[in-house]
């Protein structure tokens, strides 16, 4: 999560393409003040008619309005129903964006709105007009042939479609915009009795599409005619304000309509023996690549990029039936419409599926999730099964299905419910017109059964929803300060700092069984005086009670222990999460100790250079006893070193202000962690041997692991001399990690970046940064329109603190001899942070399927699939590299010595975060994956490997990172290469 955030998120789930802004209601009484703190509710009709009511403390108005760059979705709060008539329907329960299809009310979209609102959906579809003139000339036509005793296909088809339409009088702009998406269907006049008949949303439009896009059979006159019925039809979009409209399939032939719609069409998923797979890969390239499926993307292109996708924000979702030819048609196209984010598409399911398919269903749909702008999917009707009771209900296909589908792209997904009822289907309940709300209640099920609830709806899905695809600019850690709320949400990781606690513990155990911690004195206690132990006031340090089993079993008169005294240093110290965690720890470890009659206390220096965070950290020392020591807090003087940084002994200080067992004493700093000598308590610390730190803690980890110089800025603190000669450091080692990605959001969110000031604080008239730039700078995003095709590997390995002289760019190899190690300043001074690694990605037979998004823990169960003769051809299209981070915070050198040896029963003592999927720490969201761009996607065939090398450089106090990637086959021949991204820095580095 780490990068540039702004503070509030917020979008419309339909209306918008990704780079629309805030379209908002907001009361007139409170729009035009100046900016105050106050609580404002922003009011927003959501995809498709819904009202989002989103309230939240922030500062002013204007500056939760001016956030213009926003995610494509929105955690639902409150979700109110609202008919035509103004009356409001319940509350919804599940977080679902659903629509209905009514082919009985195609063309009146206000009644069919009255009957979607009635069941419970949140939009209908509707069909686009033909423009008047021709409709009027049609009918005219129509009229005249009548007359003449003609008995041509037009007066019958045209009759309930050639009238006036009423709806647009009785609904005004609200309901157009976000309620009514349209539909491109074949006019009237030219519908046949066989199109007629074929009641298949697939084969809507596509007589529309063949008099567009066919090179044969169809005249000058006709296609002209076409021409300007589509688009007239969109320009009646854009006028009505619609948000989306629906467009027919590619057309896969250049034939007639008959061959299109044909049942000689293959099935990606029929594994018949007729269905050969070399066959079928030079078919299916002949299909998409025909000369229809080019000028259909064409056409596109070319509304892609008019003023009704531009202006108008109308989205195009084209039709993509669950085919392998379709599926990769679409791909061809987005790349040809040169991955334009006003294109998407709907996935359509018309059929049933067969249950051996689903490998290969699992396989197909995992890249197409991220390489194709999906924003819906459509179930027609007669894709469902009926139950005993009549109700209808999916195959066990399909609900896995809609399960790896939701669980992928649920918090941005439309779906749509379409298709005729036979006229025995089922009723309304008051004995009205045949209804799909038992669909649309199936779907709700199906929606609320596990694991879908843990994945969208949970805390952590709703605090990620608005940063979903959302890129944001890497930080500047030593030069940006976080602000107030982003140290709040960092805090809110319910398993970072329990893991960064855990290893605090741990190094303590050790150092107090390995005699590193130093004699203070001995201490006697009494069970009374334990009694009166100051507790942290938001909860119980856990001492008192082990300490009064300790003495029971003295017979409970006195305790007397060796106090032993630990220096803890946590450098980026923030809030003081690590402070707090580390004061646990150490209250855990005395407790532990104390049936040893031994005890443990800490001093913790925390170092921090945010002006404001070091005020926050003071007021917890000047509030908190746990802080002190257990004492009040003391004004005049540090309680924890000497007075004036002198060489008086610890046995010197004053026994009143000494920590109580078990406890800490904080001594906050304010200054750069890598600028020791310039404050007199850290240069008394440099002189002072026994004065060093045992323990430096640090959460200066970035997603790549070393993005955000923790190498720098834990060598610079090592190279000050302030840590001991067998100083630990949390975290001990930090290993890089990278794999090809394939997302066309995140690559055409990476092009929108061009447009955006190359100075923000220069404000809007500063100029843009331009694609080069925008193309060769790593992003902090968390994926989801995505979809990993490799197992993620490792790049490099960073460890702290430094242990041998070594100044290679491998990396540094653990010290295995017995001879203590060697941690002089002047062994980090000498160290080289540069790294290189060529990594090798070879075909994976599942695309990667079981790393989803890039981000969360690896998808067991697609792991194991069965994957014989999945094998179909398709190519996978890379649009840049995910780069993750797996962390070990600290390992027991006990663990260590036991490798490839036989362990003895017992927990392992290891502490790990990662955000790698392979050893994902689930439940943790402080950090997202760095998206690396290539400026232009590779094309990765069956069988191809692709080869990424990536650079870490430094020089001129700047440090950056180089990338390039290139598609080679088994034999080494390269088929296509990207050039060397950010060479020298040129676009983006991390200052020093």
């Amino acid at each position: 999560m780490k990068g540039r955030r702004s503070s509030i998120a917020i979008v419309l789930p339909l209306g918008c393409s990704e780079d629309a802004g805030i379209s908002a209601a907001v009361c007139p009484a409170t729009s035009n003040k100046k900016p105050q703190k106050k609580c404002i509710s922003i009011v927003m009709f959501s995809a498709l008619g819904s009202i989002i009511n989103i309230s939240q403390q922030i500062q002013g108005a204007n500056h939760s309005l001016n956030n213009t760059h926003m995610s494509e979705s929105v955690s639902i709060a409150t979700v109110t129903h609202n008919s035509i008539d103004g009356t409001a329907a319940a509350a919804r329960e599940i977080n679902m964006i659903c629509g209905v299809s009514h082919p009985e009310n195609l063309q009146n979209a206000f009644l069919s709105l009255q009957d979607a609102r009635r069941d419970g959906f949140d939009y209908v579809v509707t069909e686009l007009p033909v423009p008047i003139d021709i409709s009027t000339a049609a009918a005219a036509a129509a009229a005249a042939d009548t007359a003449d005793g003609g008995v041509s296909g037009g007066p019958s088809s045209i009759g309930k479609r050639s009238g006036v339409r009423t709806d647009v009088t009785k609904m005004d702009s609200r309901w157009w915009s976000t309620s009514v998406v349209g539909l491109v269907v074949d006019p009237p006049h030219w519908t046949s009795t066989k199109a007629t008949n074929n009641n298949s949303p697939d084969a809507t439009g596509t007589q529309l599409m063949q008099a567009l896009t066919s090179s044969s059979n169809v005249s000058p006159k006709k296609r002209q005619e076409a021409e300007k019925i589509f688009w007239g039809m969109l320009e009646w979009a854009s006028h009505i304000s619609l948000p989306a409209v629906i467009l027919p399939s590619i057309p896969l032939s250049d034939g007639s309509t008959e061959e299109i719609s044909s049942s000689d069409e293959e099935d990606m998923f029929d594994d018949t023996p007729q269905n050969k797979p070399q066959y079928q890969a030079k078919n299916t390239a002949q299909k998409i690549n025909s000369t229809s499926a080019k000028e259909y993307a064409r056409l596109i292109s070319q509304l892609s990029t008019s003023s009704i996708c531009t202006t108008s924000r109308v989205q195009l979702w084209i039709r993509v039936p669950l085919t392998l030819d379709h599926l990769q048609a679409y791909q061809l196209l987005l790349a040809r419409c040169d991955h334009s984010p006003s294109v998407g598409c709907m996935l359509s399911i018309t059929s049933p599926l067969d249950a051996t398919a689903l490998p290969a269903i699992t396989r197909a749909l995992h890249t197409f999730m991220g390489a194709g702008h999906v924003k819906g999917i459509s179930w027609d009707v007669s894709a469902f099964l009926k139950n005993k009771r009549g109700y209808p209900t999916l195959s066990k296909s399909h609900q896995y299905l809609f399960q790896l589908v939701f669980g992928r792209l649920g918090r941005t997904l439309r779906t749509l419910v379409e298709g005729g009822l036979p006229p025995a289907g089922l009723k309304n309940d008051d004995g009205g017109s045949p209804t799909r709300k038992y669909h649309l209640q199936y779907l709700k099920h199906l929606r609320s059964k596990a694991p879908l609830p843990s994945i969208l709806d949970s805390e952590e899905a709703v605090l990620e929803t608005p940063y979903l695809d959302n890129l944001q600019s890497p930080l500047q850690p030593l030069g940006d300060h976080l602000e107030y709320q982003t140290y709040e949400t960092f805090e809110k990781d319910p398993v970072k700092y329990e893991r960064y606690g855990q290893a605090v513990e741990l190094a303590l155990e050790d150092g107090m069984k390995e005699g590193k911690f130093p004699f203070v004195k001995r201490v006697k206690s009494t069970v009374s005086h334990m009694k009166t132990t100051p507790q942290e006031e938001d909860g119980d340090l856990g001492l008192e009670e082990l300490v009064l089993k300790s003495a029971n079993k003295r017979d409970g008169a006195v305790i007397e222990v060796d106090l032993h005294e630990a220096t803890i240093l946590v450098v980026g110290a923030g809030r003081g999460p690590l402070v707090r965690e580390s004061i646990a720890a150490v209250s855990r470890v005395a407790s532990s100790f104390l049936a040893e009659n031994k005890a443990l206390i800490a001093k913790v220096i925390a170092i921090e250079k945010n002006p404001s965070a070091v005020l926050y950290l003071q007021s917890l020392k000047g509030t908190h006893r746990s802080w002190n020591g257990g004492h009040e807090y003391a004004e005049e003087f540090d309680l924890h070193y000497p007075h004036n940084c002198n060489n008086e002994s610890l046995n010197q200080r004053a026994d009143t202000h000494f920590p109580l067992p078990g406890l800490s004493n904080v001594t906050v700093i304010g200054c750069d962690m890598r600028e020791a000598t310039s404050h007199p308590l850290l240069k008394f610390m440099m002189q002072n041997e026994d004065f060093r730190a045992d323990i430096v803690v640090s959460e200066l980890l970035g997603s790549f692991g070393d993005n955000e110089l923790s190498p720098e800025c834990l060598d610079g603190v090592q190279q000050c001399g302030i840590l001991k000669e067998n100083c630990v450091s949390i975290p001990q080692n930090y290993t890089a990690f990278i794999a090809p990605v394939s997302s066309s959001r995140l690559y055409s969110e990476a092009r929108c970046q061009s447009s955006y000031p190359s100075h923000p604080e220069e404000g809007p008239a500063a100029p843009a940064s331009g694609m080069q730039k925008a193309l060769e700078t790593p992003y902090v995003v968390r994926s989801h329109a995505a979809s990993q095709t490799h197992p993620e590997k490792a790049c490099w390995t960073f460890s702290h603190p430094h242990t041998s002289k070594s100044n290679t760019l491998m990396d540094i190899e653990d010290n295995s001899s017995n001879t203590p190690p060697n941690l002089s300043a002047e062994a980090a001074r000498e160290i080289n942070n540069d790294r290189y690694a060529h990594i090798s990605f070879r075909c994976d037979p599942m695309h990667g399927a079981s790393a989803g998004c890039g981000y969360g823990a690896l998808n067991t169960e697609m792991s194991s699939m069965d994957l014989k003769g999945v094998s179909d051809g398709s190519n996978v299209t890379i649009h840049g590299f995910l780069g993750s981070f797996h962390s070990v915070l600290y390992e027991s050198p006990s663990d260590k010595s036991s490798v490839g040896k036989i362990k003895q029963k017992s927990r392992k003592r290891l502490s790990v975060i990662s955000i790698a999927p392979k050893s994902f720490s689930v439940g943790m969201f402080s950090w997202f994956p760095l998206y690396f761009p290539l400026k232009q996607p590779l094309c990765v065939p069956e069988g191809g490997t692709v080869n990424c090398s990536v650079w870490r450089r430094s020089g001129g106090g700047r440090v950056w990172y180089e990338w390039c990637a290139e598609v080679v086959d088994n034999n080494g021949n390269i088929w296509s290469t990207s050039s060397i991204h950010n060479p020298g820095g040129r676009s983006y580095f991390v200052r020093l």
